[in-house]
């Protein structure tokens, strides 16, 4: 009876404790990196084959991904994350979920440089813009400015991204408010843009298929998405870039309190992706996210994007902006979408 009891007692505790190691936080055996890039995963490759050291890669969009490194807050699952958007990296800076001091000496060019954060809690990667006038050859062209397209010519031809499901798309949006004016009193560009017809759909890809369709003549988007479509094979697509046109960054940022062994790993990876080798692997990749801007001088931009130089960029404050994410598309659902 005893020698049964014992054994008994021995299966409970078993599985009482292997309960308790399933619930209790496991060190990394590899690298994770949250992903919202399309060459993450060439990149993450190239780099396990250069160093030996594995990397777990997790692909989502960027509105996903920032809901879910908000949602697991102190207990990251993740390593590094790479999006589009410092906005959207120093909201989550301001919520204490990354780390600081990250990035790393590099020949920047005079645009990166100015996209280094004081206290370096994100490293930008290269950059787009967040929003550029795609139209079709033959169609209706878009004006030069943000404010041509309050004209009557443009009444119900324009459609853009929500920016409250498209994560690049809302520092377009605050792009928009910061150049009429700020917050909130760039609210009243936007509400003239609603009242001329703009037309409002969920990503890059659906407003793009209403151009293609002719539900809208002109497509304010992402400079890669459009970029990629004008120069797929029999494309009719034009792409215009306003004056000013929104720089948005491309970022890698670190979880916080990682042991000193992720920390390693996670600079060497943040090193190999800023290296020729690691932007020659982003920009050979055939998604529309190889089509970027880089911000150091060993990295050359695809000869299929214009010269930075050519073109009047504006940088959002990500510092002012990024807080008011929530809030101001919130606001956008509600009186421009009505919702």
């Amino acid at each position: 009876m005893r020698k049964l009891l014992l054994i008994i007692v021995v299966a409970v505790v078993a599985v009482v404790a292997a309960a308790i190691w399933a619930l209790w936080p496991q060190s990394r055996q590899t690298l994770v990196l949250y992903n919202a890039v399309d060459y993450g995963p060439a990149v993450a490759k190239a780099f396990t084959q250069q160093t030996g050291i594995p990397v777990t890669v997790v692909t989502t969009s960027t509105g996903p991904l920032i809901a879910r490194v908000s949602a697991e807050a102190g207990r990251p699952g993740w390593t590094l994350a790479w999006f589009d958007g410092a906005t959207a990296a120093a909201g989550l800076d301001k919520a204490g979920l990354l780390a600081h001091d990250v990035a790393p000496q590099l020949a920047w060019t005079a645009e990166g440089r100015s996209l280094l954060p004081a206290d370096d809690a994100y490293i930008p990667t290269g950059f787009t813009l967040s929003g550029v006038f795609a139209y079709r050859r033959g169609g209706l062209k878009p004006p030069a400015s943000w404010q041509g397209l309050l004209t009557p010519a443009y009444r119900g031809a324009l459609g853009m991204n929500n920016p409250a499901i498209s994560g690049p798309t809302y520092p377009l949006l605050a792009g928009l408010l910061q150049n009429a004016g700020g917050w909130p009193a760039g609210q009243k560009f936007v509400l003239a843009l609603k009242q001329n017809g703009l037309q409002v759909f969920r990503t890059n890809s659906t407003t793009l298929a209403a151009l293609q369709s002719g539900e809208i003549k002109i497509a304010l988007v992402q400079s890669s998405a459009a970029y990629d479509l004008a120069h797929k094979p029999g494309s009719d697509i034009a792409v215009s870039v306003p004056d000013p046109a929104f720089v948005l960054p491309r970022v890698l940022v670190e979880a916080p309190h990682l042991s000193a062994r992720a920390q390693r790993e996670a600079a060497a990876f943040i090193r190999f992706a800023m290296s020729a080798k690691g932007q020659a692997v982003a920009m050979q990749d055939q998604g529309a996210d190889g089509l970027y801007w880089p911000v150091t001088t060993d990295a050359p931009a695809d000869q299929r994007i214009p010269d930075p130089a050519t073109l009047h960029l504006q940088t959002v404050d990500p510092t002012r902006w990024g807080p008011l994410e929530s809030e101001i598309n919130q606001w956008f659902t509600r009186t421009v979408l009505g919702q």
